[in-house]
């Protein structure tokens, strides 16, 4: 549907709700990114730890702890 109105839509990823500051800071870096209006949809999800990521269409940006202590396992085991 955010297509149709010519806006992308994010679906972001946290652990904790985001503060209405955060969710504008993070709709305005992401319409700079994609040149065009992002409506974000939030999930709250407690296994990412702490940080966010974020999917717009195939893009994903993952900065969640959860990543990033999965590949401090993989590089402490291989």
């Amino acid at each position: 549907m955010a297509g149709r109105r010519g806006q992308s839509s994010a679906i972001v990823t946290s652990a904790v709700e985001l503060t209405p500051e955060q969710n504008e800071r993070l709709r305005a870096a992401l319409t700079k990114m994609y040149g065009k209006p992002v409506q974000t949809n939030v999930v709250i999800d407690p296994s990412v730890v702490g940080g966010i990521k974020v999917a717009v269409g195939d893009d994903v940006i993952d900065g969640t702890i959860a990543r990033r202590l999965d590949e401090a396992r993989a590089h402490l085991s291989g």
